[in-house]
């Protein structure tokens, strides 16, 4: 694919920070900064690999070289892209604004730390991250919303919907059917699942159900907990799991409640779009969220899946579906998958930002 180019000088993006671990958010970053390097994008790199090869260092002298170095009259009239989430936006924004002062500066939202946290000192620090740049690339409405009345952003925003999950091999999206009248429906959760991250999952075991079981995957997870409902089913690297992945459903959920989705956690989903969904989705699995979650427009948009307002309607809502509701989802999973396994969700994005 032949890189477009802005209306004037070239296109950056900075380095994105993140280690290479099991970590859902490291996968997001390092997908994106892939389609970057597909694009031909020039690379900052205000983070470079460490001698360990796991995580990213910081470099100070190459954030004084964005203003100060001899390329900085060809970054004034460039575009540039940063992935927030470095731990210090704050002091890395106000270079990219004085380096790259003319043309189009695009911050790419992985989280709100005020709307994850809840705390208004980060209200504070985000106000000022974001107005050193003229565009931002939001999971959704609800989140573009927040990011112009609450964090008073006045550039333009753009709604992402589906995080992009690239995979290299694609997994049989056809093998997963319905289960036969006298097996359970096997419900896929991948993420941590610590206590104090997915406090729901330890009240799964108080409920009783024939019609199901959830599968778990990820680090954190207290097994003294377990129980018919719930099995653990190991932690893999992101790039694995899709093809590891065993459910006919997953599920987007988080908080401390089945009854339906609370705490900072749970309201979160009001406004984020999950990088689960997107593991999912690659996995070809149906989607069964929260109806109250931004996604949940999504899910319904695609007719991918189904949405619940609690946890406990789950037996109710299995027993209606049909074969020919399951196909249909599994054949519009199907087609997304291929979309978002080749990066075209923040491909559309991206070319939408660079042809204005």
């Amino acid at each position: 694919m032949e890189p477009k180019k802005a209306k004037r000088g070239n296109i950056y993006y900075i380095s994105a920070f993140y280690w290479r671990n099991y970590n859902a958010a490291s996968k997001a970053k390092m997908d994106i900064e892939e389609i970057f390097e597909r694009r031909q994008f020039n690379p900052i790199r205000l983070f470079k690999d460490s001698y360990k090869g796991n995580i990213r260092v910081f470099s100070l002298s190459k954030l004084f070289g964005l203003v100060f170095s001899k390329r900085r009259k060809e970054f004034k009239d460039s575009t540039v892209f940063l992935q927030n989430g470095t731990g210090i936006d704050l002091l890395i924004s106000p270079f990219i604004k004085l380096a790259f002062k003319n043309e189009k500066r695009i911050i790419i939202i992985h989280d709100i730390e005020s709307l994850r946290r809840g705390k208004k000192i980060d209200i504070v620090r985000e106000r000022i991250v974001f107005s050193n740049f003229t565009h931002a690339i939001c999971h959704s409405e609800e989140m573009a919303d927040f990011l112009k009345s609450e964090l008073n952003f006045k550039g333009k925003t753009y709604i992402l919907k589906f995080f992009d999950y690239l995979v290299k091999n694609e997994s049989d999206l056809s093998s997963k059917i319905l289960p036969k009248p006298d097996e359970k429906f096997k419900i896929a959760y991948a993420g941590n699942l610590s206590r104090w991250k997915s406090a729901f999952l330890y009240k799964i075991t108080e409920m009783t159900s024939n019609r199901y079981v959830f599968n778990l995957y990820g680090k954190g997870y207290d097994d003294s907990a377990m129980k018919n409902t719930l099995e653990f089913k190991g932690a893999f690297p992101p790039d694995e799991l899709p093809a590891k992945i065993d459910g006919h459903f997953g599920l987007v959920w988080d908080g401390e409640d089945i009854s339906q989705p609370s705490g900072l956690t749970g309201e979160y989903l009001r406004y984020n779009s999950p990088h689960k969904a997107s593991l999912y989705i690659v996995s070809g699995l149906p989607l069964i969220v929260w109806k109250g979650a931004a996604v949940y427009k999504l899910v319904e948009q695609y007719n991918i899946g189904f949405g619940i307002d609690s946890l406990l309607e789950l037996d109710e809502r299995l027993e209606e579906i049909t074969p020919e509701q399951y196909s249909a989802w599994k054949a519009n999973i199907s087609n997304l998958a291929k979309e978002l396994a080749n990066g075209q969700s923040f491909g559309r994005v991206i070319d939408q930002i660079l042809s204005e």
